[in-house]
């Protein structure tokens, strides 16, 4: 009795959360490449879509779902299509903030796609608060933090971060030594 429950206790613990699915870690590293390579979409997309079967609307995942919807604004051709996906991204990655504000995955995915949209569509202040907000998690989550994340995100988001230039030096260096990256 007491092996079928070591044996259990796992799954039922990785059915809850997807962070420490070695498929979620595959996801998270498609992303940052799919942001950089057309390329890397489809597997992307591909493997989104084991995931969403797998943790249903787990919020970092559905995150990532409107990631693909700003990743396809990006690099549609057609400008009808590149102006609904963009609008959709935006409208579902605000939602997604709003309903969990202290997750650093969503501030980050958010604030990163938000950062590199034109002025005039009204949010970089967004994209400010997304960053400060990450900042502060980072700083105060570390435990937390290192233990659902890997040295790769969390380099990702402190090199960001550094590359807003919204952040005090002092701040990122520490967040460089608290990660040790």
């Amino acid at each position: 009795m007491t092996r079928a429950l070591y044996f259990v206790l796992p799954l039922t613990l990785m059915s809850q959360t997807p962070h420490h699915d070695p498929l979620y870690k595959r996801l998270q590293r498609l992303y940052l490449l799919s942001v950089q390579n057309a390329t890397y979409l489809q597997p992307f997309e591909d493997t989104l879509q084991i995931l969403t079967a797998r943790y249903g609307t787990y919020p970092t995942i559905q995150m990532y779902r409107y990631g693909a919807l700003a990743l396809k604004a990006r690099y549609a051709t057609n400008l009808l299509e590149k102006k609904d996906y963009l609008y959709a991204a935006i409208a579902s990655m605000d939602a997604q903030a709003a309903r969990t504000p202290n997750d650093p995955e969503v501030r980050f995915i958010r604030g990163s796609f938000y950062y590199y949209l034109p002025f005039f569509l009204g949010k970089r202040k967004a994209a400010q608060d997304d960053i400060q907000t990450l900042v502060t998690l980072l700083e105060t989550q570390t435990q937390d933090l290192t233990q659902l994340y890997d040295k790769e995100v969390l380099r990702a988001m402190v090199d960001f971060i550094a590359q807003t230039g919204w952040v005090e030096e002092t701040r990122i260096k520490k967040l460089r030594q608290r990660y040790s990256l």
